[in-house]
């Protein structure tokens, strides 16, 4: 089996199981691998890209910026099944944020998402395991069947939603989807 790390670090392209659906994510400080994210899934480049993570230390680097009772209000519902949009600080990195100049944040309490962003020691940028506009993916032969051999697929359980995780504005309290 190939070392997860070295693939990650050489921009390729994971499928994993999250809360809700199956997830495809790569390596979120590669430009590189992110436009191959993109291009894969035939997904519009203005959306941004959720950073996913297994612990809060796993993003400490890109809401540092965030003032302490701001941060006390995303953390109150991580672990978990949340997604915030948080404003960007300097040094995120321009390609993981959509048109508005949001970051998208989630700190999982998913044991595959925990493990493997354990194991990689960082966080991870993901999506749903779909084409844009389709349903998500709801098992690796779905996943095969969309990516072909263009994922490196991680084994595991969905959660228990029956669907995306829910996501909003930190500031404004905004939903953009329940």
């Amino acid at each position: 089996m190939p070392d997860l790390r070295e693939l990650f670090l050489k921009d390729k392209i994971f499928a994993y199981p999250t809360e809700g659906v199956w997830g495809i994510g790569c390596n979120p400080f590669s430009e590189l691998a992110v436009k191959k994210l993109i291009q894969l899934k035939n997904r519009d480049e203005n959306k941004g890209i959720i950073v996913l993570a297994g612990n809060l230390g796993q993003i400490k680097a890109l809401t540092g910026h965030l003032d302490r009772d701001i941060r006390i209000k995303m953390e109150d519902k991580w672990p978990g099944p949340h997604t915030w949009l948080i404003p960007s600080a300097s040094n995120t990195p321009k390609w993981l944020l959509g048109n508005t100049g949001l970051l998208a944040l989630r700190v999982s309490d998913h044991k595959t998402v925990q493990n493997l962003t354990s194991e990689l020691k960082m966080p991870i940028c993901s999506t749903s395991a779909n084409i844009s506009g389709n349903a998500p993916a709801k098992d690796e032969e779905e996943i095969r069947k969309f990516f072909g051999d263009k994922v490196h697929i991680i084994e595991g359980q969905l959660g228990g939603l029956s669907k995306p995780t829910p996501v909003q504005i930190l500031e404004t309290e905004e939903w953009i989807r329940k």
